[in-house]
């Protein structure tokens, strides 16, 4: 398994219900369609900071995940709503623990 990790901060005037809104349209209509992909979890910090934290079964998921969101409307419109600076990172998953 690898997680994706991309941090961003809304554009200016958007709320964070909006974020919420918007996220909730991307995961039904983008990533409930595309294979691979385990679970998403969105994260706020207290600095007015946001992250989309994604688990991949795979590489080869995340990169066919990144080929489909080039060409996708959903993908474009969630995005709009976000200042990136394109700082994603993916880490591989070594061991998990639940307690």
């Amino acid at each position: 398994m690898h997680i994706a990790i991309a941090p961003f901060r809304l554009k200016n005037g958007i709320t964070q219900d909006e974020l919420l809104t918007a996220s909730d349209g991307f995961e039904a209509d983008f990533v409930s369609t595309q294979t691979g992909i385990i679970r998403r979890i969105l994260v706020k910090d207290d600095q007015g900071g946001f992250a989309d934290i994604v688990c991949f079964e795979d590489l080869a998921a995340i990169d066919r995940v990144l080929e489909a969101e080039q060409n996708s409307e959903v993908c474009a419109k969630f995005f709009s709503i976000m200042d990136d600076d394109d700082s994603h990172r993916v880490f591989e998953v070594l061991k998990t623990y639940e307690s």
